[in-house]
């Protein structure tokens, strides 16, 4: 295998802790894979190991082009990578994209005990288009409210006629209690795919969860006004709003970071692998030189942004309540200025999602982890999950 697949990510072959058994959390996205092994000590989340490889090169593709591999392409590049970061724990916690699943909050009617899942199941199938024994699911009950509040409240504003007291007491008598639900679902047949890959790399799969809880693990603190993330990825961009810890919306655009080296390419007449390494060293940068080059690429996150805004202001209309602040991750995350272009476009605080910080780690190795940190959210998020 070429070391060269590997980039910048592995500038030595390190593993602190050679004896330690932690867990692997592994994010294998549309470009490249990620993995991080941590373990817990202290009550503290120890990093031992971490890396990232391209899957370009497994199908005959440049680094950081989006691939399709197979199976047993997926496999071989997973050991090359465990292999290559040193990684030794035998038991991983995988991360299945959003775009094969969903997640949506329903409002539904409170009953007691199992009658519960019976709702939840009925009502998913206006959402699912496949049979429910085609997919994996999952739901949580977020918040219990009552129609008779309301009632009530109205009644202690007094004057009110014998009438309307007679009304209002119909009304308590038919109020119907109403519970949020966060519905979670992913294909049997993904999760399969996955648990193949992982097992053939001589992994032991401890669990599966959805990308974007894995995100808000490893990005979350606290924050009175809900927070939104932009996860900016090879091939889309998801986004997610969580207000009081609690996942209230998600969206995903079908762009992402290779759209802006595609357009580079294009636009400026250079091959793939020369547009990537200027999105990379230049970015948005504010030198004049550099103009043409910055105008391609905020063409692209105009449209982004642009997405993102109007998911906001949904978000705002839906429950009247503003997001507060934007955290950046994903790989696109990483590029020069965006931060400020995100700021101009949104009209909020943003800022670059550090989930290496929720660890320890060297002190030698802080400028890397934080240079390379938006990319590695889900994977952090994930290992996170077992401590």
């Amino acid at each position: 295998m070429d070391k060269n697949f590997f980039g910048k990510l592995f500038p030595w072959n390190f593993n602190f802790w050679a004896r330690s058994q932690g867990v692997i959390g592994i994010d294998i996205g549309s470009s490249s894979i990620k993995i991080v092994q941590l373990k817990k000590e202290n009550e503290q989340a120890v990093l031992e190991t971490y890396g990232e490889l391209a899957v370009g090169p497994y199908a005959k593709r440049l680094v950081g082009q989006v691939t399709q591999l197979s199976e047993e392409a997926m496999i071989s590049a997973l050991k090359d990578l465990l292999k290559e970061s040193g990684a030794n724990a035998k038991s991983a916690i995988i991360a299945t994209p959003i775009r094969d699943g969903f997640v949506t909050i329903l409002e539904l009617p409170l009953v007691q005990g199992s009658q519960m899942d019976e709702v939840v199941k009925f009502e998913a199938r206006k959402y699912i288009p496949v049979p429910l024994s085609d997919v994996e699911m999952d739901w949580v009950v977020l918040n219990s409210s009552s129609k008779s509040r309301e009632v009530e409240e109205a009644g202690e504003n007094g004057g009110d006629n014998e009438n309307e007291i007679l009304e209002k007491d119909n009304q308590r008598k038919n109020y119907k209690k109403t519970v949020s639900v966060l519905l979670a679902v992913v294909s049997k047949e993904i999760i399969q795919k996955y648990k193949n890959i992982v097992t053939g790399a001589g992994l032991k799969i401890k669990s599966f969860e959805i990308e974007i809880f894995s995100v808000w693990r490893s990005s979350r603190f606290r924050q009175i006004t809900p927070v939104m993330t932009i996860d900016l990825g090879a091939s889309s961009t998801k986004m997610s709003v969580v207000d009081n810890g609690v996942l209230m919306a998600s969206h995903a655009v079908g762009r992402g970071a290779q759209e802006l080296t595609d357009a580079i390419s294009k636009s400026l007449g250079v091959g793939f692998q020369r547009a990537e390494e200027m999105k990379r060293e230049i970015g948005l940068s504010p030198r004049p030189e550099y103009g043409e080059l910055v105008g391609v690429l905020e063409s692209v996150l105009n449209f982004i942004f642009s997405e993102a805004k109007q998911f906001m202001l949904a978000y705002r209309r839906k429950y009247n309540s503003s997001v507060g602040q934007v955290v950046m991750v994903g790989g696109g995350a990483s590029l020069k200025g965006i931060v400020d272009v995100a700021v101009k476009e949104l009209g909020v605080e943003v800022v670059t999602a550090d989930p290496f910080s929720k660890t320890e780690y060297p002190p030698f190795l802080q400028e890397i982890l934080k240079e390379i940190g938006p990319s590695f959210s889900v994977a952090i998020g994930l290992a996170l999950k077992s401590l």
